[in-house]
């Protein structure tokens, strides 16, 4: 599991200049009055479809992330759906009547609910409990169905540890006081607790209809397919929710028919949802359909014929960007929006020749940054990174800051080998490597477009150090498993990218860094940061002793919101460039999209860093 972005990069295009947004101020969004009408059907497309078949527990594709917050599903905190300027960062009640109640101590949350909740089909009678909140939480920790891929964040929560542990019958933490109030008490304070909840892991599970006191409720037997049989709290439900049949064992029960994996989506409107319950999400619309698979010029195509009325993941084509841009009639069909994502470069700091940090300093500055982004596109798909958290979590404090610099981002060879001279691995001193641990080093790579280009570059990089890789390309899920997978002994990860899970440091710390986020069972430390001496001795890495960065992470996670939490998280960031250097970042990724002409109310919702679909609508009410 994984936050990744799945964006398919722009290819090398030159002479398109970056603009801020091609509409309605620097966020890209849509603006000037409209006569927004109700009704139609918004048509989509996916090139590929989501990572774990829509399972809240274990989805780390963006595109869930959106799917979940604007339709499907509710949560006691959500988002707005809108760009950072309008507050699209910050959390607001949902299913939630306020804003939680928290202790002195910080230790204990409180969270009372809204009256007037109910499930959509086929529980379209029963109301949403404070008990349906604590079925989600013990399916995210339960060590039976192995189903969580968010532990990290709800360890903190008294008493999960052990259910996960399955040393426990319960998650000692999570209270259901009553039918409105849902009490959790924390083992130590976490200053970003009600982000936590407001992730879709936490969404309502209703209860089972044959058994009230299973502890899954309806997801009991599902620890493999629940996506496919999900309950909806959101305004929209998958087609076909209706006729599941929760009173059947759950092997003979049918999945809903509006998911076919690999093919298509249908949402449809819920009938249990009411906009008097909901004021974030008006839900325009009355049917989300996407198709899957095609290219991205086929995709173009289509949206300029009005067949599509966006491509939801990848980016528009360079030459369907130029035309968008240059065409008056066509300039307020697209967008441009910061993503709040990184794309990066990862190593093994535990296989060698990375195991040695100024070999990991060496490849920073040797990097074509610059040739990275041309190949994806230029400008216009991001800035260059220059350190791993998005400026945006950190409140630019680290705008300016840069540890390996070169001539306009395109590497200095030099330097780079003025690091190199420092390793154990240059044993003359000429800013070489001649060991032989340099040659044919294991990397992998995306073999979609732009990677192998940038596969290619980087390779090229590392030749005057002497370093020369062994690049193996894969699809793209496989292409993460092996990175995740301590054995896979892969030294050098060359396509990952990860975007926040919500505004705070932490979503880059833990689930990046942490210990506890080393694979292949957690997501997604590829670098092995504070890997355990038994661990990499049973893995039969030659070393056992690196860096660990748990302490930063727990301090940052303790301190209260504000300014100096922000600075903490910084602080943590620098420690990593300089001092650990897991990863050479290259780009923070810009969001490019470009809509028929009958898509009104273009809103980016920045907590998923993709379009808000409740709120598009589709002129004339999409007759």
């Amino acid at each position: 599991m994984r936050r990744y972005t799945k964006l398919l990069a722009l290819v090398s295009v030159l002479g398109i200049i970056a603009t801020a947004c091609a509409q309605g101020g620097p966020e890209g969004t849509q603006t000037g009055d409209q006569n927004l009408q109700p009704g139609g059907t918004l048509e989509l497309n996916l090139l590929g479809d989501v990572s774990a078949a829509f399972d809240p527990q274990k989805e780390y594709y963006s595109v869930t992330w959106e799917f979940y917050r604007c339709c499907l599903l509710r949560t006691l905190m959500s988002y707005r759906g809108t760009p950072t300027e309008e507050g699209g960062t910050e959390i607001v009640p949902d299913l939630a009547a306020d804003q939680p109640t928290v202790s002195d101590d910080g230790l204990t949350w409180t969270f009372t609910l809204k009256d007037g909740l109910n499930f959509g089909p086929p529980f379209e009678d029963v109301p949403i409990t404070a008990a349906d909140f604590a079925r989600a939480l013990r399916r995210e920790a339960d060590p039976e169905g192995s189903s969580g891929g968010y532990n990290f964040y709800y360890s903190v929560i008294e008493g999960f540890d052990e259910y996960a542990a399955g040393d426990a019958d319960d998650i000692s933490g999570v209270t259901a006081v009553d039918d409105k109030t849902l009490e959790v008490k924390l083992t130590r304070e976490a200053g970003d607790f009600g982000y936590r909840m407001a992730m879709h892991a936490t969404a309502p599970i209703p209860p089972s209809p044959t058994d009230p006191e299973a502890p899954l409720g309806a997801a009991t037997g599902h620890d493999k397919d629940y996506g496919r049989f999900l309950v909806a709290s959101g305004p929209y439900m998958f087609e076909g929710s209706e006729n599941l049949d929760f009173t059947a064992a759950p092997k003979q029960q049918d999945p809903v028919s509006g998911y076919e994996p690999g093919k298509s989506i249908t949402f449809v409107r819920n009938p249990s949802w009411s906009a008097d319950t909901d004021e974030n999400r008006p839900a325009y619309v009355d049917r989300i359909e996407f198709s899957i698979g095609g290219t991205e010029e086929d995709n173009a195509n289509q949206v300029d014929q009005g067949i599509l009325d966006m491509q939801f993941d990848g980016v528009a084509p360079p030459q369907q960007v130029r035309q968008y841009q240059q065409d008056p009639n066509l300039s307020d069909q697209i967008f441009i929006n910061p993503s709040d994502a990184v794309r990066y470069l990862s190593f093994n700091i535990a296989q060698p020749p990375f195991d040695d940090i100024n070999v990991r300093k060496a490849v920073n500055f040797a990097i074509d940054k610059e040739g990275m982004r041309r190949i994806r596109g230029g400008p216009l798909v991001g800035e260059i990174a220059n350190h791993i958290m998005v400026d945006s979590l950190q409140n630019n404090e680290l705008k300016d800051y840069n540890p390996y610099p070169s001539p306009n981002n395109q590497g200095d060879i030099e330097a780079a080998k003025a690091a190199m001279k420092e390793s154990k691995y240059d044993t003359n001193g000429d800013g070489v490597c001649d060991d032989p641990v340099c040659q044919d080093v294991l990397a992998v790579t995306d073999e979609a477009d732009p990677y192998p280009d940038q596969a290619a570059l980087i390779s090229s990089n590392l030749e005057p150090l002497g370093i020369t890789l062994d690049i193996k390309s894969f699809e793209r899920t496989t292409m993460y498993d092996k990175c995740n997978d301590i054995g896979a002994h892969t030294a050098f990860c060359l396509a990952p990218g990860w975007g926040k899970d919500y505004a705070d440091g932490t979503t880059f710390g833990e689930p990046l860094f942490g210990s506890g986020a080393i694979g292949p069972d957690a997501c997604c430390n590829y670098a092995l940061v504070g890997a355990a001496a038994e661990d990499l001795a049973k893995a039969e890495y030659p070393t056992t002793d690196v860096p660990n960065v748990d302490d930063a992470l727990t301090a940052c996670d303790e301190t209260p919101a504000g300014d100096d939490r922000v600075s903490c998280w910084a602080a943590v960031d620098k420690d990593l460039m300089e001092n650990v250097v897991p990863w050479v970042p290259y780009l923070f990724d810009n969001y490019v999209r470009t809509v028929s002409e009958r898509v009104q109310n273009y809103t980016f919702d920045q907590f998923a860093g993709l379009p808000a679909l409740e709120k598009v609508a589709l002129s004339g009410g999409g007759a």
